[in-house]
């Protein structure tokens, strides 16, 4: 799993919408507004993550976005997952060693073990986790005041 900035936007964007009072749908105006993300970039992420069975819409006066299931349940990991360009999934095999590749599949192997870590670390972490600023195996974080 990459880290992108698709997805830095898409966490930035639930944790707002997750720590909002109610669960009254939010406007994309105003996760914007307050996230400083254009709403044209927000309209592809939610497309992103409504397919990603994250969010739904609600049409209408006071329509919006909700969370189809509570933030301590959408793991970080879900929102990459979402978000994602569909050749981020594809990987380079390793091939096998020989004597002109030289050190290559050992840092191959480092990466490979890196990935399986991040992505490790992304299942253990929720939107709710971010938004109260409890990470698992971390200090708590306080999260600015908005």
């Amino acid at each position: 799993m990459k880290d992108s900035s698709k997805a830095r936007y898409a966490v930035r964007a639930l944790v707002d919408l997750a720590g909002q009072p109610g669960r009254d749908p939010i406007t994309l105006a105003a996760i914007s507004g307050r996230q400083g993300i254009s709403v044209s970039y927000l309209e592809q992420l939610f497309r992103r993550l409504r397919a990603g069975g994250l969010v739904n819409s609600v049409r209408g006066p006071g329509g919006g976005f909700v969370l189809t299931r509570s933030a301590h349940e959408i793991t970080i990991a879900a929102v990459f997952c979402a978000v994602r360009d569909t050749d981020e999934g594809v990987r380079v095999p390793v091939r096998k060693p020989s004597e002109r590749q030289g050190v290559r599949p050992q840092v191959e192997a480092l990466w490979q073990t890196m990935e399986r870590e991040f992505d490790s670390y992304l299942q253990s972490v929720t939107i709710q986790d971010v938004l109260s600023g409890n990470f698992r195996g971390r200090a708590k974080v306080r999260l600015p005041a908005a």
